[in-house]
């Protein structure tokens, strides 16, 4: 008697659309042409104006990158009356400026963060302190830093990153100074949110730095972290629940939700702070990018009609 005979298990076969637990899936839905895409989209009760140009942003941009920014456009499965293609790509492009707005604010943030965690760190403990699990509060957390650290210098010594190279032939290790230029923002957050108070000052040195307390820097980090990588990964950030939230400061309570608004209260806090000269110029950019696109709704990302005053 075959193997086949003898193994009993229920094999799942795409055909039959059952998995291997013994439930069944609905059939795959065939694919669909650029046409046949918009002619769905028609059927939904979207206006075309230009049917030209909807097929080629619709070949430039994915059917379904495109479908979660007609979720405000949409009820019961079908588009509101009035809905035009150039409402939804308007949508669209104003979520892509405010992407580019926020990743580029951002970044001086990240530098600061990196250039205070790594000062701070080696003043205070030492120029391996990072690696050192026991001023972290969590060994387990410190460990999986340290796994993202090593595949990051890994990686940098197959690209030969000079500083990287320099360190590890001459050392044979990275000092803090060196390893934070390899760190992704995400492993600095973690580091920094697992400091342990108890054993040295350099959590409160860090925050110190951003007028702030550490538990505030330290959600503030974390959430900055989780909108670069919707930023960096080109995700949609219009209209959408932000699961890693940012602790606000009491005076800005009262625009406390789930939705986009905090991030850039957060974003001026941290400006006001740091770089108060540059704030109205990000801000201009800001109102700039926004009133071009003056026809989209800013109420799904929480934003009040005084914004302007309240980002001031």
């Amino acid at each position: 008697m075959g193997n086949n005979a003898l193994d009993s298990t229920p094999r799942a076969t795409h055909e039959s659309g059952a998995n291997q637990a013994g439930s069944f899936f609905t059939p795959m839905k065939p694919p669909l042409s650029f046409t046949d895409q918009l002619e769905l989209m028609r059927n939904r009760g979207l206006t075309v104006g230009d049917e030209e140009l909807a097929l080629r942003r619709l070949s430039e941009t994915n059917y379904y990158r495109l479908r979660g920014y007609w979720l405000t456009y949409e009820l019961n499965g079908r588009f509101i009356p009035g809905t035009t293609f150039d409402s939804i790509w308007d949508t669209y492009e104003l979520d892509c400026a405010l992407r580019t707005w926020v990743w580029e604010t951002i970044a001086p943030i990240e530098i600061k963060a990196r250039t205070l965690f790594a000062y701070h760190m080696s003043m205070e403990c030492g120029a391996l302190a990072h690696e050192d699990n026991r001023y972290f509060k969590n060994t387990i957390a410190h460990a999986h830093s340290m796994e993202s650290l090593t595949r990051e210098r890994n990686r940098a010594l197959r690209d030969g990153v000079p500083c990287v190279v320099h360190n590890i032939e001459k050392y044979g290790d990275l000092p803090i100074w060196a390893a934070v230029e390899i760190m992704s923002m995400g492993t600095v957050s973690q580091l920094y949110g697992n400091l342990d108070s108890a054993k040295s000052g350099v959590a409160k040195s860090i925050a110190n730095g951003f007028g702030v307390k550490p538990f505030i820097l330290k959600s503030w980090l974390r959430h900055l972290t989780y909108i670069r990588n919707i930023c960096g990964h080109h995700s949609r950030l219009y209209n959408r629940i932000m699961t890693t939230r940012a602790n606000l400061l009491k005076r800005d309570s009262r625009h406390d939700s789930d939705k986009e608004f905090p991030t850039f209260l957060v974003l001026k806090r941290i400006y006001e702070q740091s770089w108060p000269k540059q704030w109205p110029s990000r801000l201009n950019g800001l109102d700039a990018a926004i009133s071009k696109h003056g026809g989209v709704s800013l109420q799904p990302m929480r934003f009040p009609e005084e914004w302007r005053d309240i980002l001031k």
